[in-house]
């Protein structure tokens, strides 16, 4: 079986006070909250999880340089591979945009029904969002909403609720 995260950046593992937070890195990017890095790595080693990046980042990094950029920060696992970019993805349906996305990997890599996820997300992917053609897509059961963004990930009670879905 395999266990994936669908793993949203920015208000997850980089906080509303990483904003900003440039270091001298080739990148040019601002560097993860360490608490939440420790979270993550911690869910990393109890589940044996694989991440499958959902963020934005995926526009303007390269899988390369988004592992070179994971191991930096100095989280023990860089993704595996990333959503596509859909066609929804707009400023008036980032959540229709990124459930469209998520949706869309799990149809093409679910072929044996042998998949176990979580999406772990700021933007609240719980609920249903239409599409670019007015269908409706059902809001993921297995979520996990990080939405204290001064807190990402390392929230309370959000480290248990991710190995919970997981295992």
């Amino acid at each position: 079986m395999m266990r994936i995260i669908f793993l949203d950046i920015d208000g997850v593992l980089a906080t509303d006070n990483d904003y900003g937070r440039r270091m001298d890195n080739k990148w040019g990017a601002y560097m993860f909250d360490e608490k939440c890095v420790k979270v993550l790595n911690e869910i990393l080693e109890v589940t044996g999880a694989e991440i499958i990046l959902s963020s934005d980042w995926k526009s303007h990094y390269s899988l390369n340089e988004i592992r070179e950029f994971f191991e930096f920060n100095g989280i023990h696992k860089g993704p595996i591979g990333y959503t596509k970019v859909s066609k929804t993805y707009t400023g008036d349906n980032l959540e229709g945009g990124r459930s469209d996305e998520i949706n869309d990997w799990i149809k093409q890599h679910n072929t044996k029904d042998d998949l176990t996820y979580v999406v772990v997300d700021d933007l609240d992917l719980s609920i249903k969002y239409g599409d670019i053609s007015g269908n409706y897509i059902r809001g993921f059961e297995s979520f996990v909403h990080c939405k204290r963004t001064r807190e990402g990930i390392k929230q309370t009670g959000i480290k248990e609720k991710i190995i919970k879905k997981l295992c």
